[in-house]
């Protein structure tokens, strides 16, 4: 709508009003009209009918005048009655117009006295009520439009003495008699009248109607059109090349006053003061800005300041942080080597203990020797974990093959799994090559899905590693819920090792949780074992590093299946 000037809006609305005006004035004169021919041929039909019934009841009245001469001079009837004398006078008033006039009856003495489907309705009326007086309607007749009235006709006391009582005696004329009664509705007079006249009156007076309507119309809409010209839009252009003016910066344009109305005058007035305050605003603008300008230089010193403090805050927080990353690499360094001399010793101990068969002796052996490991393992997961978020982990690939890797982590893990009475089971595939790979990051993937294999099961359970070769990437996680893999991990040829356990499972909601870093499920069953969360994410970035991804199916209560798959690359990179 903004896109429209003001006198083009208000044309287009002038003109919808007027053609929606001139239907509605057509509609209203074409209805008014119909109501008006309908209401004149009612009473037209109302008065042809008194008259014929006037007709008939002058004949009924005059019914012994007419016996007079209806019999000769030896007393033959000659057949001169009422009934024939109304009806040739309906005949005679048809032919000498186009209306058409008949005397109708259900049981007519003569055929052409049968009523058609309009008489029949006409009649069936009269009889049902005896207060509706008269019956019409619009109808077509011989393809023609007519207006069709009716009127019923009441028995009087001349008429029975041909039609009274007792009924079945024969009358005078020969015809059985049907036995009325004074009151009685003995017919119907049904008038037919063209309208041919009437439509051509119609329509005429419907155009006059129109056009007159319509001129009147335009002369109004012209008379708006040059009012509003005046008074609104020749203002309104006046005022827009004033500020048209103003904004190319003529401050000193002045509106004249106006012989419009006072609300365009007002708005003149605002316009000028207007004007006359841009002016006062603009003379002290350059010293504003002048002020701002050096407001600006202030703040932008300020700002490169405190810019250059928080770089230097940027760089403190750095080397501190690369302080905590090298007390860490430190600390670990310095744990690790009393803990390698601890499990060493302590080796030799249960060595000797055997050999004495000193059990008690062996036993805290073991424990020492088992709690150092753990000891270690964690200095190790921290200490590798560390290296991977500073960026400096690698991996140093040699050829490996899988039978002998599987066969050290069997001696390795095979007493944990005798321990607590689980049944550990390996399969390596005959087809699985020789790969260029991290023999100790993988060694601590397959270490760390054991190690919670074996922690999660109870006793009795099953644990089983199984390594295949997927030599077309046909292979998919496509059942696994959680799967760390992308599109760009599809084809080629990968090592497959699987770790399926009959422990607790893991619930559906936390299986994509348990590979980030120092998670653990919040449960009292998780509570109940020890662990640092860094397992399975060391898990994940080892098999990322390596090209590779680490799916998980698990079901609660039943058991776990983690699935890791890395390159298998056959020359080093």
């Amino acid at each position: 709508m903004g896109t429209f000037k003001l006198r083009s809006m208000f044309l287009a609305l002038l003109i919808v009003l007027f053609f929606a005006a001139i239907v509605a004035n057509y509609f209203w004169t074409s209805y008014y009209q119909h109501e008006q021919m309908e209401n004149e041929l009612v009473e037209k039909g109302e008065v042809l009918s008194q008259q014929m019934d006037a007709v008939w009841s002058f004949m009924s009245l005059n019914q012994s005048q007419l016996e007079k001469i209806a019999y000769t001079d030896d007393g033959v009837y000659r057949g001169l009655h009422c009934a024939i004398a109304g009806r040739s006078i309906g005949m005679l008033f048809s032919q000498s117009s186009n209306y058409t006039t008949r005397f109708v009856n259900f049981s007519p003495r003569n055929p052409d006295d049968t009523p058609d489907t309009f008489e029949a309705d006409a009649l069936n009326a009269f009889l049902a009520d005896p207060a509706v007086t008269q019956y019409y309607s619009f109808s077509q007749l011989n393809e023609k439009e007519v207006f069709r009235y009716s009127a019923p006709m009441l028995a009087q006391e001349t008429c029975l003495t041909c039609h009274g009582t007792p009924a079945g005696t024969v009358d005078v004329v020969g015809y059985e008699k049907e036995g009325w009664r004074v009151g009685d509705i003995g017919g119907a007079i049904s008038i037919v009248i063209p309208l041919d006249v009437y439509m051509e009156s119609q329509q005429t007076t419907v155009v006059y109607n129109i056009i007159f309507f319509g001129v009147l119309l335009l002369l109004f809409a012209l008379c708006i059109w040059f009012a509003l010209s005046y008074l609104v839009t020749g203002p309104l252009r006046k005022i827009q090349g004033s500020v048209k003016q103003t904004n190319v910066g003529e401050l000193d344009i002045r509106l004249a006053p106006s012989e419009t109305s006072r609300e365009i005058r007002a708005f003149a007035d605002e316009l000028n003061d207007m004007s006359v305050k841009l002016a006062e605003v603009y003379g002290n603008l350059e010293a504003q800005v002048t002020d701002r300008t050096l407001q600006l230089t202030e703040a932008n010193e300020l700002l490169v300041g405190q810019r250059m403090q928080l770089e230097h805050m940027n760089s403190y927080l750095a080397e501190q942080s690369r302080y905590k990353s090298d007390f860490l690499a430190m600390m670990s360094h310095e744990l690790r080597t009393p803990l390698t001399s601890i499990i060493a010793f302590t080796s030799l101990l249960k060595k000797n203990a055997v050999c004495q068969n000193d059990r008690d002796l062996a036993e805290i052996s073991l424990e020492i020797e088992s709690n150092s490991n753990v000891l270690l393992t964690i200095i190790n997961d921290i200490l590798d974990m560390s290296r991977i978020e500073a960026g400096k982990a690698v991996l140093n690939l040699v050829l490996v093959d899988f039978g002998d890797l599987v066969s050290e982590i069997k001696s390795f893990m095979q007493p944990i799994a005798e321990h607590k009475k689980i049944n550990l089971s390996y399969e390596v595939k005959h087809n699985v090559p020789l790969a260029f790979v991290d023999d100790d990051k993988l060694h601590h993937i397959m270490v760390n899905l054991l190690s919670n294999a074996i922690k999660f099961t109870a006793e009795g359970g099953k644990v089983s590693l199984k390594v295949s070769y997927d030599e077309a990437g046909a292979e998919n996680s496509s059942r696994s819920h959680y799967d760390s893999s992308d599109a760009s991990q599809r084809g080629g040829s990968w090592i497959v090792l699987e770790v399926t356990d009959t422990g607790i499972g893991i619930a559906r909601e936390n299986q994509r949780e348990i590979f980030e870093r120092f998670w653990q499920v919040d449960s009292s069953v998780a509570r109940s074992y020890s662990g640092t969360g860094l397992g399975l994410a060391l898990v994940k970035e080892y098999a990322e590093m390596h090209g590779g991804s680490v799916a998980v199916e698990s079901t609660l209560g039943e058991g776990s299946s983690f699935t890791v798959r890395i390159r298998a690359r056959q020359e080093k990179c």
